[in-house]
């Protein structure tokens, strides 16, 4: 297990997530012959088949009998039924990879007894193949099932090992993360309306700025503060934003909105019955 290759891998779950991984794995030279999915809804199953040209089924035991490493893409709220329905058919001992949010690894371990875990927190650019992924790890998963883990989730963007008391905070940053930057242009594109942009140049000067500077702060290997102050001269037009940002406190808020997304993570995590680590 130190490379994806000869590794039969199931998806149980073929949504958003499902579907990146498909596309990722792929992407980067799987095999279809290799990749098997499982899914509840006979439309997605439909969707998943054209596009992909993989096998799915509406059998998650099948899969999971046949695959050497399985993934669970499924809701939190679907996970009980679904690990009561796999656990019986794991006796080959498979990897399996939760990334269901706020279901912990030690309710996963009492429920599938014996084989390696790995819990995994990807967010939504997994679709366009840049997610930003958490991972955390049982006891029982060996160098080799962190090895294969972390190449599964390289393939839809790149995959941190973390301790799993992290979560929570990677949920509100990283989780939660793309809307902020959504939100983020919502008020920009606006902003520039307001100003009397031609409605085909808002996007436009909006998104490529935000894709620039991203891609500059990438490159540059500077610090966030340090780019500021190369666009904000003395007494300039950026420095007027700025000081209305200051004085309006938005960072302070910003800070304070994403530690609201961490303690919410850590509620919902214990808050369905079925799902506390008691």
């Amino acid at each position: 297990m130190t490379s994806l290759r000869g590794l039969t891998i199931g998806v149980i779950g073929a949504g958003t997530m499902g579907q990146a991984l498909i596309k990722g794995l792929l992407d980067r030279g799987v095999s279809r012959s290799s990749l098997r999915a499982a899914e509840a809804s006979a439309a997605m199953r439909r969707r998943v088949r054209r596009r992909f040209r993989v096998e799915v089924s509406g059998d998650n035991r099948a899969v999971a009998r046949w695959a050497d490493v399985i993934i669970l893409a499924v809701k939190p709220q679907q996970l009980p039924g679904v690990a009561a329905q796999l656990a019986p058919h794991l006796a080959h001992r498979p990897l399996v990879i939760s990334i269901a949010a706020g279901v912990r690894l030690r309710w996963l371990e009492r429920r599938l007894a014996g084989v390696p875990l790995a819990r995994v927190m990807p967010n939504l650019p997994a679709t366009v193949g840049c997610a930003f992924s958490a991972v955390v790890f049982s006891r029982r998963a060996a160098p080799r099932h962190r090895a294969v883990t972390k190449l599964l989730f390289n393939s839809i963007g790149c995959a941190v090992e973390l301790p799993e008391r992290h979560l929570d905070a990677v949920t509100a940053v990283s989780g939660s993360g793309p809307a902020y930057v959504f939100f983020l242009v919502q008020a920009w594109e606006a902003a520039a309306r307001s100003l009397g942009l031609p409605p085909g140049v808002v996007s436009q000067a909006v998104r490529q700025t935000l894709a620039g500077s991203v891609r500059l702060l990438e490159e540059s290997g500077e610090a966030a503060a340090a780019l500021i102050g190369q666009v904000a001269s003395k007494g300039g037009t950026t420095e007027a934003a700025l000081r209305l940002l200051a004085r309006r406190r938005v960072h302070a808020h910003v800070v304070e909105a994403v530690r609201a997304a961490a303690r919410r993570s850590k509620q919902l995590t214990v808050s369905d019955p079925s799902l506390k680590t008691a």
